[in-house]
């Protein structure tokens, strides 16, 4: 019995999901035992190197990874993948070549001059991982999500081996430059193993009319790529501008703390939404938007705001003392997991329907707010200068439902999808704070674990009753998988 597309889809999120969150627990774990051993201002350090070859990265791949998919279909699949693989790595030489070369000179930029000795082993670990570029999103084009998703989870898990081996014998902030190689070296090897060769490098007669609409179709959606990216990256080199290494070395470790739900479930999410929406006929992604949304924002807003309410026992709990400036950041930016998802969700129904344009100029006035808003705030601190991301994320997700969804009945039903948990999330917070305000533990982890169960026995009891249709349909999704039905499409 052939499967749905919404089976498919949904199986390939459970697959996404539980891969990535069960290898980035690893990750995650590997990063705060770091903290034993590198300081702050060095991991700030190497987040400046890291940002400075991730943004030459972006400048040279110019929406390839999204033409594979929505244009690598049918009689010309093998021309489609086999131009985008030479395009890929031709500009990923270029531009990752320069930037091992020239980048040091780059950091004095952001107050971070010792960060030049990163540059060139963080720019091989970005080559090694646009090799296996094309080949990963041919294997989601395919939908083989539980391959991608296993070869993230073994990469995960040699990053954290790697760097914590490596750092615990006295290598310092290199120990995480290696780490991120030997990360990229599995993942890739492991997806070309499974997408094979010959699905993306059989060689076919070069076409100047396929780059050229690979242009007209990417460069739109590169702009928008940078933009997005930048909206996520940049604001640490602004913070290293207006701070120092050490003010990015908490920043970054706190982002990555509060992105944990927004990667690691909503993107993960969304990757597996481009293929299925693209798939739909486009008088049923509407419909389809608004039931995705929905089912995101019942995950994705609990986990967001209950990791912006344990922020201090969790960081009291598993970092070092010189790291617990990491706790109030973390509330703050735990809003980011809020929205994130949501604009995402937004982009990626944008993209299966070409409308590059629109996306494009929907991240360029995020990325504008995001920096213009760290700048004024930085003058207040750091913890204001944090605010900045919740307030360029948050309007642009509403701008972005508003260019997306048309008719006040649509909008509504959107609004509902996101207000619904939100209630359910305002009784999870009274509940925690309540149980605060009253019992006073001086273990952090025995308040840790009770506050995350008493606030995830609120926010369920209260969205079964005030999110009933959405947690049904979530619930029946789950058990048909389960029982390998089919659900609805």
């Amino acid at each position: 019995m052939t499967d749905t597309l919404s089976q498919k889809a949904a199986r390939g999120a459970v697959w996404t999901i539980a891969t990535s969150l069960g290898a980035r627990a690893i990750g995650v774990a590997g990063t705060l035992i770091m903290t034993r051993f590198l300081s702050k201002d060095l991991v700030g350090e190497v987040n400046d190197a890291t940002i400075i070859v991730l943004t030459a990265n972006w400048l040279t791949i110019w929406g390839f990874n999204q033409y594979v998919i929505v244009r690598g279909r049918g009689d010309d699949s093998a021309e489609v993948t086999f131009h985008t693989t030479v395009a890929h790595l031709a500009l990923a030489s270029f531009g990752l070549g320069l930037i091992a070369l020239f980048g040091g000179y780059m950091t004095p930029w952001f107050n971070a001059p010792d960060a030049a000795r990163y540059v060139p082993g963080m720019a091989l670990s970005f080559f090694i991982r646009r090799i296996g570029s094309v080949p990963e999103k041919v294997l989601i084009r395919n939908m083989h999500f539980r391959a991608v998703g296993l070869a993230a989870a073994a990469g995960e898990i040699t990053y954290a081996v790697v760097s914590v081996g490596l750092a615990s014998q006295g290598w310092g902030a290199e120990s995480i430059v290696w780490g991120n190689v030997a990360q990229s070296s599995v993942s890739v090897a492991l997806v070309i193993s499974v997408a094979g060769f010959r699905s993306w490098l059989t060689p076919c007669r070069l076409r100047l009319d396929r780059f050229r609409d690979m242009a007209r179709f990417g460069i739109p959606l590169a702009f928008q790529q940078v933009a997005h990216n930048a909206s996520r990256y940049w604001d640490n080199l602004m913070i290293s501008k207006f701070f120092d290494a050490g003010a990015v070395g908490l920043y970054g470790m706190a982002y990555n703390l509060a992105d944990v739900p927004a990667v690691h479930v909503g993107e993960q999410l969304s990757s597996v939404l481009l293929p299925s929406f693209s798939r739909l006929e486009p008088e049923r992604r509407p419909r389809a938007l608004e039931r995705a949304t929905a089912l995101l924002s019942l995950i994705i807003f609990p986990m967001a705001i209950g990791l912006g309410l344990v922020a201090e026992p969790l960081v009291r709990t598993l970092l070092a003392p010189d790291w617990r400036g990491v706790a109030p950041l973390l509330t703050v930016l735990s809003v980011v997991s809020v929205f994130r998802p949501i604009t995402w969700v937004v982009s990626t129904y944008m993209e299966a329907g070409e409308r590059t344009s629109s996306l494009m100029w929907l991240e360029i006035s995020k990325l504008f707010v995001l920096l213009g808003s760290i700048a004024v705030l930085s003058r207040f601190g750091l913890l204001w200068a944090a605010s900045g991301v919740g307030i360029a994320f948050g309007s642009s997700a509403v701008i972005g439902v508003f260019l997306v969804v048309h008719g006040a009945a649509a909008r509504w039903r959107i609004f509902l999808g996101f207000f619904e948990p939100l209630i359910a999330c305002a009784a999870m917070t009274a509940a925690v704070l309540a149980f605060r305000w009253g019992v006073a533990l001086n273990t952090p982890w025995l308040e840790l674990l009770i506050e995350i169960a008493i606030g995830g026995l609120a926010y369920v009891a209260v969205a079964l009753v005030v999110c009933r249709a959405t947690a049904k349909d979530l619930l029946n999704l789950l058990k048909g998988l389960r029982r390998g039905k089919r659900p609805e499409a």
